[in-house]
């Protein structure tokens, strides 16, 4: 209830604030339709006069119809055009504040935790849902207000018609369970058909695509995705067997009630008890009443249904806020590291996991060294590199950066400092130039920057590759693109973390993945001359891969196996040692013999 409250308060204050005078004008559609229940007494009136030659009486009839349908009609678009328009503005609104809030959240725990992204999916699915909850309020005003004139007519007309109106409360009163049963249908196929929507989408992927036809999955994905679809669409179909009974019992209930009620005032008409206005009132109000309480309960529905929405916006407003609240730091850091960066007793474990992905990692990142990182996949690498540019929080321990704990240091401007280039790298399908130059984007036009971020990564072939240079469009999704390798596409990444000249934090993890061994070794090397001359001006170089053979030229080795540190110390001491670093280096060169 409070969530709900919430909602309901969050759409009001924001709809006032978008446009108070189009907020008020928006319930012009209520004094419409209010105005819509009063024609049953119109056609009694009507009836009336005709039955008793009463010319006053018609001539009243005909005039209040007409002038409440055209006043209603009036009210009906003025009403509607401003609900247009404020719906609109609100909706423009409450997608920016997503835009926002889901750019602002300082961790990717919500991308990579399955309970967290089927909740995104229903918010995704549902999106509109913040919006539909104004709309749902409106019409929830106007049922009730048509409902309330209509009402009033009938029971004024005859005191019997009340039971019809009565037989509309269990309708009612189910209400609740078919909103529960509506939730279930969301929640039930959500996960399904984020499954299917994953499944789909690499179907439209060009790299995807090219192992599903070698393989022969087309069949198989197709079963799949008729799975996760069928999934996602069995709740509903198990539902509705629900709504079609209730609906067909409540129908049968209410028009036998109706006639049995109908015939005794019919009873009552032939021997003058009840007059020709309160039969014709009660003939052309059962429809009416009828579908009172199946407005109210659609309205009710659809307003359950928009508030569930509308509550994903406010969970994802709280789970910004809960991520906020671990990153209040507001302390500068340093323009020069002093000491390094430490960890102390580090460990992290993935949302909804079993054991940590890292467990007491204690290490020390001095200035102005070159830390290779290293492991089999799977070791907790790229978690480790996550942790230190602010990605993750740590599960238990601490991050110092000069002795300062990194939760006490301002989270955005950190890695303002920090830079790097990533296995997992976007391919941002811009220019060539722009592509680069993203990764100082207050550079971006700066021509002679790209090129010595282009020369810093290694990437000079690269561009002489290119028919325009760095003018060239990337990605032959657009016009005039060229289709770039794998290849290509991490040294344009490589290029785009070399672009700030001075990060007191250089993580470059597994870079070159996509390169053969002798290349990756050859600009590793590159990479550590560059940085020990980074180093002069206080920065840590962090060189992760899974390739032994690269990481000679780096001043401290640390290897991770199963999230703990195995071993750390410089190559010649770790090969001297002869222990799984010399055993696994061995291995690998030889493999390459």
């Amino acid at each position: 209830m409070t969530a709900t409250l919430r909602v309901l308060w969050l759409v009001i204050a924001t709809t006032v604030r978008a446009s108070p005078v189009q907020s008020l004008l928006c319930l012009a559609e209520t004094a419409g339709k209010a105005l819509g229940g009063l024609n049953p007494l119109f056609y009694g009136l009507f009836a009336a006069g005709a039955v008793g030659h009463d010319a006053r009486r018609m001539t009243t009839a005909v005039i209040g119809l007409v002038a409440a349908t055209g006043i209603n009609l009036i009210l009906q678009m003025v009403g509607t055009s401003a609900r247009i328009k404020q719906l609109d503005a609100v909706g423009f609104i409450f997608s920016r504040q997503v835009a926002e809030i889901m750019a602002s959240i300082e961790t990717l725990d919500h991308q990579e935790s399955p309970e967290l992204l089927d909740k995104l999916q229903m918010f995704r699915d549902y999106s509109g849902g913040v919006v539909q909850a104004l709309n749902a309020m409106l019409n929830f005003i106007g049922t009730v207000a048509w409902a309330t004139s209509a009402l009033v007519v009938a029971l004024t007309a005859d005191w019997r018609l009340i039971f019809l109106a009565v037989l509309g409360i269990p309708r009612l009163l189910l209400t609740p369970r078919t909103v529960r049963w509506d939730r279930a249908i969301e929640e039930e196929g959500s996960p399904h058909n984020r499954r299917a929507n994953e499944l789909v989408d690499m179907t439209r992927n060009v790299d995807a695509g090219a192992e599903i036809r070698v393989f022969g999955l087309q069949k198989e994905l197709r079963r799949i995705i008729r799975e996760s679809v069928w999934g996602w669409q069995r709740p509903n179909i198990r539902y509705a067997r629900n709504y079609m009974l209730l609906d067909l019992v409540n129908g049968l209930v209410y028009f036998g009630a109706a006639i049995a009620i109908l015939g005794w005032m019919l009873h009552d008409a032939v021997h003058g008890s009840v007059t020709v206005q309160a039969i014709t009132i009660a003939i052309t109000g059962v429809g009416t009443l009828q579908a009172i309480s199946g407005s109210i309960v659609g309205t009710v529905k659809f307003a359950a249904q928009s508030v569930r929405s509308a509550t994903r916006f406010v969970w994802l407003k709280d789970y910004a806020a809960e991520v906020h609240a671990r990153y209040t730091g507001a302390q500068q850091p340093p323009a020069q590291l002093r000491t390094g960066i430490r960890l102390e007793g580090v460990a992290y474990r993935y949302h909804g996991a079993e054991e940590d992905t890292l467990a007491d990692i204690t290490l020390d990142l001095p200035t102005g060294a070159v830390v290779a990182l290293v492991g089999e996949n799977g070791a907790g690498k790229s978690t480790l590199v996550k942790l230190l540019t602010g990605m993750y929080a740590p599960t238990s321990g601490r991050i110092l950066v000069d002795d300062v704990d990194l939760t006490d240091i301002d989270i955005a401007a950190w890695r303002e400092h920090c830079s790097g280039a990533f296995q997992d790298h976007a391919n941002f399908e811009f220019t060539a130039g722009e592509s680069v130059g993203l990764g100082n984007y207050r550079r971006l036009d700066d021509e002679n920057e790209i090129r010595r971020a282009l020369r810093a990564g290694a990437g000079e072939d690269v561009l002489a590759a290119l028919p325009d240079g760095l003018e060239t469009q990337l990605g032959t999704k657009w016009p005039g693109g060229v289709d770039v390798s794998g290849g290509q596409w991490q040294r344009l990444a490589i290029g785009r973390g070399m672009m700030r000249l001075t990060p007191l934090l250089l993580a470059l993890d597994e870079p070159t993945s996509a390169l053969d061994a002798a290349t990756e070794h050859a600009l590793f090397e590159r990479y550590a001359a560059a940085a020990r001359q980074a180093g002069h001006r206080g920065a840590v170089t962090l060189l992760v891969t899974h390739r032994f053979s690269t990481v000679a030229a780096a001043d401290i080795v640390v290897v991770l196996d199963r999230g703990r540190i195995s071993e750390a110390g410089t190559h010649a001491e770790l090969m001297s040692n002869r222990g799984a670093y010399a055993e696994l280096y061995a291995l690998q060169a030889r493999g390459y013999r």
